[in-house]
């Protein structure tokens, strides 16, 4: 008896021209409160457009980068460097210009585009010692230089046609870029396969669906833009994207425009929850909110549940793969603050640090958590050796801390890079700032380890305080109290400071820049 032959999934590349066909007058994209809407149907022209003007500058596999921040144009061109048969790569709108020369040089793309605000930026600081050569610069707006082309004017007369370019499931579809150990970034190379299955991942894990309005305020260069765009071109649901991050704009959008569902980091929760508007928008559009990228403590799942919406969701999720979530059904008491179990397909254990997959530590103990998952990289950019470090017979080694319980939902308990070792004792940051964050005048509040010839080192606490009367003994006392923090957690050092703790990029705790406060 002959098998039946193996249906592929949908490439890419064909997302669009399938919600074009099956939802074309449901909205795709828009740009804030008052901007640019698009449908389906004209998203996927546009898009072809865009396509058919880059093949005549670019071939299959070739690559075209972006310097963008969120939008409908952005969304389109990428959409149709797909299409073209490229590999799409989103730059990090931040980064130094050394950073995107490497990045750039690295890729070696034939097309660049990007927004009109980074024209000068790009041309005086970036381009000069660039050794890639590019056949063309496209512009989100109005050109700033002689060399580039606008929009409007690249894609004019082109057809609306999808064009005929072979791919395949298995070709590198993308390139999402993180910060590598060494000061390099590292460019993880996903293909059509992985990026379609991460999408069906986030589909299953965050209840997206065609009926879903989810409102996008990262920037494309973060892999959580990417994860959240597949999903919407899959269901065909629709996206509004915010620029910058403004919680007054983030509360209009999600007012005005009626939307379902929400993302953000819990810090940034925070920031919406205490914005001195937020008791003028509406929010009853939402249907779930997610918390993720970060510890969701007890606090801030109590005031987002009782004034922005009961169905909370977490996940964890990295560049390198989407591993789990937990809906708000099972976020009873005893697994607020857990990340969920395994999302589809995918296998997440907890083992010795130091150790393989088969060493796995039993419920309740800490150690590094690791995945298997069908949407990893296939690649890290010219740099193999990366690629088989933290992947070893296709488990990824995430270097983060975590441990399950009985019934297998998995507790974070921070990165392998910022546990402390003090007197030979392993102290884990996270426990630690929770206790210290339920303090009444305590705003946030950040641990680390620094060296101490006694301790080796000295658990060591930053602390963003609202009542500048809030000494140290204080917060030791209540340290104490504590029936879940051990005496030798307790910090042995406080230092107070009178603004918010420093965030990276993406607003989330930079641990890093925290050590430089400490006096």
């Amino acid at each position: 008896m002959t098998a039946p032959p193996i249906t592929e999934l949908p490439s890419l590349r064909e997302l669009s021209d399938i919600a074009a066909e099956n939802h074309p007058g449901g909205e795709a994209f828009a740009d804030g409160v008052n901007g640019k809407t698009v449908s389906w149907g004209e998203f996927d022209a546009t898009s072809n457009r865009a396509a058919n003007a880059l093949r005549t500058h670019v071939g299959p596999g070739d690559r075209v980068v972006f310097l963008c921040e969120a939008s409908v144009d952005h969304v389109t061109v990428w959409n149709g460097a797909l299409k073209a048969g490229c590999v799409v790569s989103n730059l990090h709108v931040r980064s130094s210009p050394e950073t995107l020369r490497y990045c750039i040089d690295e890729l070696q793309p034939r097309v660049l585009v990007l927004d009109e605000e980074f024209s000068s930026f790009f041309e005086d600081r970036v381009r000069p010692e660039l050794s890639t050569t590019l056949d063309a610069v496209v512009t989100l707006g109005e050109p700033g230089t002689e060399y580039e082309k606008s929009l409007e004017s690249f894609v004019d007369g082109h057809s609306t046609t999808t064009p005929d370019v072979p791919t395949a499931e298995t070709d590198v579809a993308t390139v999402i870029w993180t910060s590598g150990t060494t000061g390099r970034p590292k460019g993880w190379c996903l293909t059509s396969r992985a990026a379609v299955f991460r999408g069906v991942k986030l589909m299953g894990a965050l209840n997206i669906s065609r009926t879903t309005r989810r409102v996008q305020v990262l920037s494309p260069s973060f892999a959580a833009w990417f994860t959240g765009t597949v999903p919407a071109m899959l269901t065909n649901s629709a996206t509004c994207f915010l620029r910058t991050w403004d919680p007054e704009a983030y509360l209009r959008v999600i007012d005005e425009r009626e939307q379902t569902m929400a993302t953000l980091v819990p810090t940034m929760w925070r920031e919406v929850l205490d914005s001195e508007h937020f008791e003028s928008h509406d929010l009853d559009s939402l249907e779930r909110i997610t918390a993720a990228g970060e510890r969701l403590d007890p606090t801030t799942l109590d005031r987002l549940q009782e004034r922005v919406c009961s169905r909370v969701y977490n996940a964890y999720a990295a560049t390198e793969v989407m591993s789990t979530s937990i809906s708000d059904k099972e976020m009873d008491p005893e697994r607020v603050g857990s990340v969920g179990k395994p999302a589809i397909g995918t296998r997440v254990r907890v083992i010795e640090e130091g150790g393989d997959p088969t060493d796995v530590q039993p419920p309740g103990e800490v150690g590094e958590i690791v995945v298997k998952a069908p949407d990893r990289p296939v690649w890290a950019w010219e740099d193999t050796e990366t690629t088989r470090n933290a992947f070893r017979d296709g488990w990824w080694y995430s270097g983060d801390l975590g441990y399950k319980d009985e019934e297998g939902y998995l507790f974070l308990e921070g990165r392998r890079d910022f546990m402390i070792l003090s007197k030979g004792i392993k102290v884990y940051p996270v426990p630690i700032e929770e206790r210290l964050n339920a303090h009444p005048d305590v705003e946030e509040s950040a641990v680390v380890g620094v060296d101490d010839p006694e301790y080796g080192e000295k658990v060591t606490a930053v602390v963003h305080r609202s009542d500048p009367d809030l000494t140290a003994e204080e917060l030791d006392e209540w340290c104490l109290e504590s029936d879940t923090l051990a005496r030798f957690e307790r910090p042995r050092e406080y230092t107070f400071v009178d603004e918010s703790l420093p965030r990276t990029a993406t607003n989330k705790l930079d641990r890093n820049g925290v050590g430089s406060l400490v006096e």
